[in-house]
């Protein structure tokens, strides 16, 4: 499964509500939000954040770190993504990370908090 089959799949989760829990993420990660203030569509959503980790990842691996504890992607998925594509790396970890964020969307609407 890809990211966009993932969005598209998704019928729990508005775009609204996980394009707001990235934001929080990265907001309290003390990382600037401003890649994802236009976001109109799914495609808008996954381009963006592909765009934003390919260039922390590449440029700023400490806010890389930090957004990645902060949305808390399982340390053994994460440690089993070996490429050496930057590409191939980069859809991998947005697939992850939007798991990850709709699951915390889930539970949230299922234990009421």
């Amino acid at each position: 499964m890809n990211s966009l089959q993932l969005l598209a799949g998704q019928k729990e989760i508005s775009l609204t509500e996980l394009t707001g829990q990235i934001k929080k993420d990265l907001s309290l990660s003390g990382i600037d939000t401003l890649f994802f203030e236009k976001i109109l569509s799914a495609d808008d959503l996954l381009k963006n954040l592909q765009q934003f980790i390919q260039e922390i990842l590449t440029y700023r691996p400490a806010d890389f770190d930090r957004f990645m504890y902060r949305v808390d992607v399982p340390e053994k998925e994460f440690s089993s993504l070996i490429t050496t594509d930057l590409d191939t790396l980069v859809d991998k970890i947005v697939l992850l990370i939007l798991k990850r964020e709709m699951q915390k969307l889930v539970f949230r609407k299922q234990f009421g908090q």
